[in-house]
């Protein structure tokens, strides 16, 4: 057994055991994103800071980062795309052929 777990509960297709992906809290959560607000971009001062003051592993407080900044990336992408496509459809057809 593995952390109170049954074995089977944790084992890949290879036949190896994992351990269960652990979620963070609210309260990290909401952390991590005003930390996000503040910047995007993690210095290694802060993101040991950060890491220390939620109790996760600078990797976890790393990896949070790069999966925000990758959404944050497709919602603002989605966003120009709606807003290019609002004004592709207010032009009349006439100008779309000069």
């Amino acid at each position: 057994m593995l952390d109170g777990l049954d074995e089977e509960d944790n084992l890949e297709e290879g036949g190896q055991a994992t351990e269960k992906k652990r979620r963070l809290s609210m309260h990290q959560v909401k952390a991590l994103e005003k930390n996000f607000d503040v910047g995007n971009k993690l210095e290694p001062e802060r993101k040991v800071k950060l890491a220390e003051e939620l109790g996760l592993q600078p990797r976890q407080v790393a990896i949070w980062f790069q999966n925000r900044r990758a959404r944050w990336k497709t919602k603002v992408l989605e966003k120009d795309y709606a807003m290019l496509k609002a004004n592709r459809e207010k032009e009349p057809l006439w100008k779309s052929f000069s």
